[in-house]
């Protein structure tokens, strides 16, 4: 397993999408799971704080974590 990053699940105009959240990565999912627990309110403080000013309007659906390699990267037409 790679690095294991927090993201968000997003719904913004009937489409789906899913947000690296850029804090931590972390060498395993259970790490990543204390962290999103300890950090909570900070997380989501933060994440609504940029949600409202590149993604108004939307509404987080999910946070989580996963192994980053499971995203496509933007750009990387992967």
């Amino acid at each position: 397993m790679g690095a294991v990053v927090i993201y968000a699940t997003i719904i913004l105009n009937n489409v789906i999408g899913v947000i690296e959240y850029k804090g931590e990565l972390f060498k395993d999912n259970q790490e990543c799971i204390t962290y999103l627990q300890t950090y909570n309110d900070h997380i989501n403080k933060t994440l609504k704080e940029h949600l409202d000013k590149k993604e108004k309007g939307s509404t987080v659906l999910y946070i989580g974590c996963s192994d980053r390699s499971k995203f496509v990267q933007e750009g990387t037409g992967a």
